[in-house]
């Protein structure tokens, strides 16, 4: 048998060499009746021509078919070249096969297909550089409807070029099945644009309604972010502005930067960091406004580093977003929790998106709509946010209008005893401003000098002083001296004068006090006056002793206690004289409220809290129980002492319970009860209940007992 030695080295060349002529080695893509979306990508050939110097011709007639190399990404990234891809077609089956490739990528520049089995000519040119009316289907993705004989087998190639990122995702399909997707998917895209919607136009009524900017901003956020997948899914570039190529380019970087810069409007007010973070709110504000500068300079970029711009700062803004939240969380802000967890979703959506567009994840129905399903959890759960805010807001608000119910009703019980004691004052009393001039004045000067309010409303407190031809003037000088002492030491001023009597033509002696009163926004004058004559007739008491018996009514404890220490003032000063009058005051209120009325402290609290206490003290001064009960007063002054012994008719109490603690202890669980007891206490000598706690005995000693 004789040896052909060159068929043998032909036959070694073709099994050793033949795998490496891509085109041989190609596997064609199998065309059916039910294609769904069949990947083509691992079925094509590519020739990347840097210069773009190849004509269609030697590019279709397979010159340069042994140039082409196996693709080993579906996604080529941002590149300046043009891409050729050969993708061999076969029909097994005996019938004519009418199929469409998709170009599952709206935002592709310019995409051409080449083949001798094109029902529309030998080529066609689309893409977002042309206008949308232009495509050959009123569809957001480029389609090609091509038709394949049987039992044939077919090479087509494909020309891309963009400024945008290059994804090879080509999807073959039979037209049932790419019918079918196109509802299903604009079932779910309305879906996703519909809550988009919702969520705006809700959020924009109620910030109609409360002027909350946190929502003003929210609304622009969702718009600006849903302009951008507008644009990013081709839906903008189909239905909004569908001849405007240059926008049509340029508004995804912007809309990429201004969602940027809303989020972080959104964020500052939503998170309230003004309040929790100012440092960090200054660094916002800048962030922001370079933000909005880029998202200007943008357009006067190339496109694709116009696209590279607005990511660049996108993925910082990003993590600062994410560090406000956190921010917000160690403030223990409730609605950062929201605001994290609504910022984990869009990014993990977006994460997922990246890899499957890398393809690192598969490609099929759930990772095409991560980016969507992130979003639309993200505004979803913002909105709960929003609303758990508001439950929040309302809450506190509601506990507030209770709390200053409560407080409105003290003050008005507090004004109500104010003018009560004002009024029912044997003290003249006048309130000035400080130009001295009378705002208002009690009834006492009615009885004491004559006049009306009516009567010198308006005039200055000197009006009222005495004046003869002997002292013009002299009166006046001296108040007004008075006057200025108070302005440089803003202390009480105490001093005697002569004032004026409306029906009686002489003059009366008045013991005068001067001091301000702060009030929120203004400053005004007290001015007391007491008959001089009180206190020349207790100069004249040597001793005294007098009993009373009053009723239930608390203006009496007032009167009272007025009474029984006017005659202190030639023993004791101003100050030492209120402390005894005030304490004896408190025990007198104690007799009546906790003694015969058998008010409990629980009680006391409770109708304070409320707000109807008077009301509550009301019924128990009427009720027959104890409307009959009295308080009886013996008192006592000599030279040597000052006594006062205090009997009601009620149960009594447990006064060494308030003996044993301390005044601190009492502001330390702000316990206002027993606080009157142990001022009595640090004001006289001896202070002394009997067993049932219904009477106490005050002593304070004028000399030291020998």
């Amino acid at each position: 048998m004789k040896i052909n030695l060159k068929n043998i080295f032909y036959s070694l060349v073709l099994v050793l060499f033949l795998p490496m002529f891509p085109v041989f080695s190609q596997a064609p893509l199998v065309l059916d009746h039910h294609m769904e979306g069949k990947t083509v990508w691992q079925n094509t050939l590519i020739l990347e021509d840097t210069s773009a110097n190849f004509s269609k011709e030697e590019i279709i007639s397979g010159k340069r078919d042994s140039e082409f190399s196996k693709l080993q990404t579906p996604n080529l990234g941002f590149s300046s070249s043009q891409f050729w891809i050969r993708l061999p077609v076969q029909n097994p089956s005996p019938d004519t096969l009418e199929w469409i490739l998709e170009y599952n990528f709206p935002l592709i520049d310019e995409i051409e297909i080449y083949g001798n089995h094109l029902p529309f000519g030998i080529h066609s040119l689309t893409g977002d550089s042309f206008h949308f009316s232009e495509r050959n289907a009123d569809y957001r993705n480029v389609v090609f409807p091509l038709v394949e004989k049987p039992k044939t087998q077919s090479v087509y190639y494909i020309r891309i070029k963009s400024e945008s990122t290059i994804p090879i995702s080509l999807e073959a399909w039979s037209t049932k099945e790419l019918i079918s997707k196109m509802t299903k998917e604009q079932i779910l895209f309305g879906l996703f644009y519909g809550i988009m919607f919702v969520m705006a136009i809700y959020n924009f009524s109620i910030f109609v309604f409360t002027r909350d900017y946190s929502y003003f901003f929210y609304v622009v956020f969702i718009t600006s972010i849903s302009l951008f997948h507008l644009s990013n899914n081709g839906f903008a570039f189909q239905y909004l502005w569908p001849d405007s190529l240059w926008w049509a380019n340029y508004c995804l970087p912007f809309f990429i930067c201004s969602s940027c810069f809303t989020g972080i409007s959104f964020a500052t007010y939503f998170l309230n960091l003004k309040k929790h973070a100012p440092l960090f709110t200054k660094l916002l504000t800048y962030w922001f406004g370079i933000l909005v500068a880029v998202s200007v300079v943008v357009f006067f970029l190339p496109y694709r580093m116009a696209v590279l711009t607005s990511i660049g700062f996108a993925v910082p803004t990003a993590i600062i977003m994410i560090i406000s939240g956190i921010i917000a969380v160690l403030k223990r802000s409730r609605t950062a929790r929201f605001y994290l967890i609504a910022w984990t979703f869009f990014l993990l959506g977006c994460l997922l998106f990246s890899l499957k567009s890398l393809g690192i994840l598969p490609d099929n129905h759930i990772t095409r709509w991560t980016i969507q399903i992130g979003t639309a959890l993200e505004l979803v759960l913002l909105s709960l946010g929003l609303a758990d805010r508001i439950n929040f807001l309302s809450r506190t608000l509601r506990e507030n209008i209770r709390e200053l119910s409560g407080t409105k009703i003290r003050i008005e019980e507090s004004e109500k005893r104010f003018k009560e004691i004002f009024q029912g004052s044997e003290e003249v009393i006048f309130m000035l401003n400080e130009s001295s001039e009378i705002l208002n004045a009690n009834r006492s000067l009615s009885k004491h000098l004559g006049f009306r309010l009516d009567d010198v409303k308006g005039k200055k407190i000197t009006h009222l002083l005495y004046s003869t031809k002997k002292k013009a003037g002299f009166n006046e000088l001296y108040v007004n001296d008075k006057f200025d002492e108070l302005n440089k030491t803003k202390k009480v001023v105490h001093f005697q004068t002569e004032f004026a009597q409306k029906y009686v033509k002489e003059p009366k002696d008045m013991k005068c006090s001067i001091q301000f009163v702060e009030l929120d926004d203004t400053r005004e004058i007290l001015v007391k006056l007491s008959p001089q004559y009180e206190d020349t007739l207790s100069k004249l008491v040597v001793s005294e002793r007098i009993e009373f018996s009053m009723n239930n009514y608390l203006r009496n404890a007032e009167l009272i206690s007025q009474k029984i220490t006017s005659q202190l003032a030639q023993h004791m000063n101003s100050v030492e004289q209120t402390e005894v009058r005030t304490a004896v005051r408190e025990i007198l209120i104690n007799a009546i409220e906790h003694g015969n009325l058998n008010i409990g402290f629980e009680e006391k609290s409770n109708a304070l809290i409320e707000g109807n206490y008077l009301e509550f003290l009301q019924k128990r001064q009427e009720d027959a129980r104890y409307n009959r009960k009295k308080v009886f007063i013996s008192y006592i002054l000599n030279e040597e002492y000052v006594a006062y012994r205090i009997l009601d008719e009620g149960k009594g109490f447990d006064h060494q319970k308030v003996f044993s603690k301390t005044m601190e202890e009492l502001n330390d669980v702000l316990e206002q009860h027993g606080r009157g007891i142990l001022m009595t206490r640090s004001v006289f000598d001896r202070v002394e209940y009997n067993d049932a706690g219904n009477q106490v005995s005050l002593i304070k000693y004028l000399r030291k007992p020998t």
